[in-house]
């Protein structure tokens, strides 16, 4: 019993910890974005096929695939103008990923520091997680995916958030 109700206890702190998170994204999206240095993961078609090869992928992804960006980089130039701000989470809040999104494209970090950056559209999205090719399919606030997190399939839920628009409208003293 004492095991279950630890289970619970730690689940329950994760879960407040993406909360807190979520709401500091919710804070820092009023700020400007900025570009931050990180070296760049070279990532070839061998990369891409490190993970689940035997799979045949979804003509979307596929197309996806040839539009995906080689580099973090790349990705983060592509991402401007930036539509938002997310964050996503495993269902059993061991992964937790937050990061901009804009343009068809989108960056991330996750809990354990590692990055992530691709592309999405029509419910579906690749990219590359920590060098390696992922792919998955999201709406409604859930998400499934193959290769994301080293793992072979997971799932979770996300949630977005705006950019704040300044306006004009007030006048300065």
């Amino acid at each position: 019993m004492k095991l279950k109700n630890r289970a619970k206890l730690l689940a329950t702190t994760l879960l407040i910890i993406g909360i807190l998170a979520s709401s500091m994204l919710a804070l820092a999206s009023a700020l400007p974005a900025s570009t931050v240095s990180v070296k760049a993961v070279s990532n070839s078609a061998a990369s891409a096929k490190a993970v689940n090869t035997n799979a045949a992928l979804p003509p979307e992804v596929e197309q996806l695939k040839a539009q995906l960006p080689a580099t973090l980089a790349e990705a983060e130039a592509q991402v401007l103008p930036i539509r938002g701000r997310y964050v996503m989470w495993t269902h059993d809040l061991q992964h937790i990923m937050w990061g901009r999104f804009g343009a068809r494209f989108f960056t991330g970090t996750d809990n354990l520091g590692k990055q992530a950056w691709g592309i999405y559209g029509q419910g579906y999205f690749a990219g590359f997680y920590d060098g390696q090719f992922f792919w998955g399919r999201y709406g409604s606030g859930y998400w499934k995916a193959q290769g994301l997190f080293g793992l072979n399939a997971a799932y979770g839920k996300y949630v977005t958030y705006p950019v704040p628009v300044p306006t004009t409208s007030a006048v300065p003293p």
